[in-house]
């Protein structure tokens, strides 16, 4: 309904898709279905009073479909529009129809995106904000993947470097004390029961007695960083979560491209030694100061390794890079862009997205230590206490950029308290209500728009405006890479379906079934379409949508 609209004062106004059209759902209904502020915003362009621009957009208003029934200017000239009750109508028909389809547009035409999330180091369990990390990079992917763009998922493995050294350090070390209880642990080695478990199991399948210290370390890391991965990767897929692609740093090296970007950089001049290291002028591409790719021990930085990383993303043909970094990662940002941009990258073919931290609160209180990982609560611990569905809606319910307090005692209720409950009920009880029906022998069937106009109640009404968002809803995720809207609508998609349905229990003849079969039927198919985006949208964000609970 909005992009009709959208078209509507578009030609109106007489301007084209570069000037963007603001069109909004006033807070108060008496101010209309929609509202923009157009007038106002191109009021100095073309140089006319904004109440006097916005009567003037109003009288060349070309309503061809019918759509549009009242047009009032407010204050300053905000335009406010109401909709016939016959389009929307018209509307939830075409849910009806498109069903699961529901919602898919062609907002992407098909660019290439790759979407790079969690990328934990395999060195130890994946913690509560890998967690965040994936529901995140997985719901967007879907999101994006139903909108047209083609998506690639990848895990960037950060299997080179001192930290996979130290995990063979640390696993040698616990081996050794299984036998020598007084044997040194690295200073900064990684502890938890988990190292424990690895010395054990390696120990059994080589004996590293038979190794001088040095080879047992090297096998250590290298078997400790596979048995890791492995669970990374069943917890990510008991998560719902899989990738395309899991790209190792050690690539980087192996097979020569570090060493063939860095020579690219020195052949365009953006490379200079300095204090027996190797810098790139980054200074000069919006960085605040130069940045270190080789040090002067002859070891690379992560630096290095990431420009390369990102250079070769480009090569394999993506039109946008999505990373999702932890909120850590903050000054990175700013010299990652400079090196692409020394490169001829366009500003926005790397987009960031920041987890801020999650905290967990269990009895009033919050949870940090666990045993196993010796530091925090793993992804795999908190999902066996919660379950999948409870974890992705709620790492969901607010912005990446903003914290997120978890409550492991709220989601395991079964009430409207708990968010994920609340959603997924709605959609239980609407499969309820299509069951008994059933049972009475009422056989839905998708009524024509005629049959729809007895649904006249302003419940009924607010409940069709509502479903016909979730294309918007959609569009509006994708391009400002948002998913958390998505769990806000469809929150408040199902408090206005459960209100609905609750106008029953005092008032029979509000009930969707009721002794009248013109009606009933009426219902029924609205009750349909409020489903099927219930179920699609949590489908999308990796959700299940139980018939009964």
């Amino acid at each position: 309904m909005r992009e009709k609209l959208e078209k509507i004062i578009r030609n109106a106004a007489d301007i084209d898709d570069s000037i963007p059209v603001i069109i909004e759902v006033p807070s108060r209904s008496e101010h209309g279905h929609f509202a923009t502020n157009v007038a106002m915003t191109l009021a100095s362009k073309k140089r006319l009073p904004p109440k006097k621009l916005a009567e003037l957009i109003v009288k060349n208003i070309e309503d061809k479909d019918g759509i549009i029934e009242r047009i009032e200017i407010a204050g300053p000239g905000f335009i406010n529009f109401w909709i016939k009750d016959r389009a929307w109508y018209k509307t939830l028909l075409e849910v009806l129809s498109s069903k699961e389809k529901y919602g898919s547009q062609d907002v992407g035409k098909g660019k290439k995106v790759i979407v790079e999330f969690v990328s934990a180091n395999p060195t130890g369990p994946l913690h509560i904000g890998h967690a965040r990390g994936a529901a995140l990079g997985d719901s967007l992917s879907r999101i994006m993947d139903f909108l047209g763009y083609r998506v690639t998922r990848e895990f960037y493995i950060n299997d080179a470097g001192q930290q996979i050294r130290l995990l063979g350090e640390s696993i040698y070390s616990r081996y050794k004390q299984l036998s020598e209880p007084d044997y040194p642990f690295p200073e900064n080695g990684y502890h938890g029961e988990y190292i424990i478990e690895l010395a054990q199991m390696i120990s059994k399948e080589r004996d590293l007695s038979l190794m001088s210290k040095e080879e047992a370390v090297r096998f250590c890391a290298e078997r400790g960083k596979e048995i890791m991965l492995e669970h990374i990767k069943k917890d990510l897929e008991a998560f719902r979560v899989s990738f395309d692609s899991w790209f190792s740093e050690k690539s980087l090296y192996e097979s020569g491209l570090l060493s063939r970007t860095l020579n690219e950089l020195k052949n365009k001049g953006l490379l200079y030694e300095k204090d027996g290291a190797v810098w790139i002028k980054t200074s000069q591409f919006g960085d605040d100061k130069d940045r270190v790719l080789r040090k002067s021990d002859g070891q690379f930085t992560y630096f290095a390794s990431d420009i390369a990383y990102h250079l070769d993303k480009k090569k394999r043909g993506f039109d946008q890079a999505i990373n999702i970094w932890g909120a850590d990662h903050h000054g990175y940002i700013p010299r990652l862009k400079a090196a692409l941009a020394s490169q001829g990258f366009p500003e926005d073919w790397l987009r960031v997205l920041l987890i801020q931290l999650v905290k967990l609160w269990k009895e009033g209180k919050e949870v940090k230590m666990s045993k196993r990982s010796g530091e925090f609560i793993t992804f795999r611990e908190l999902m066996e206490e919660v379950g999948v569905d409870a974890m992705r809606f709620v790492f969901l319910t607010k912005s990446h950029d903003s914290s997120l307090d978890f409550d492991i005692d709220l989601v395991k209720r079964q009430d409207a308290e708990n968010p994920v409950y609340y959603v997924q009920y709605a959609h239980a009880r609407i499969c309820s209500i299509l069951r008994k029906a059933k049972e009475r022998g009422i056989s839905f069937r998708t009524p024509d728009i005629e049959e729809l106009t007895c649904l006249k109640l302003p419940e009924e009404m607010e409940l069709i405006r509502n479903v016909v968002e979730f294309p918007y809803v959609l569009k509006e995720i994708a391009l400002h890479l948002e998913p958390h809207r998505l769990t806000y609508y469809l929150t408040s998609l199902a408090s206005v379906f459960h209100r609905y349905f609750n106008l029953g229990t005092s008032k029979p003849e509000l009930r969707v079934v009721s002794d009248d079969p013109a009606l009933t039927n009426a219902r029924l198919a609205l009750s349909e379409a409020v489903r099927v985006v219930i179920a699609k949208g949590l489908t999308l964000l990796g959700v299940s949508a139980p018939e009964r609970m």
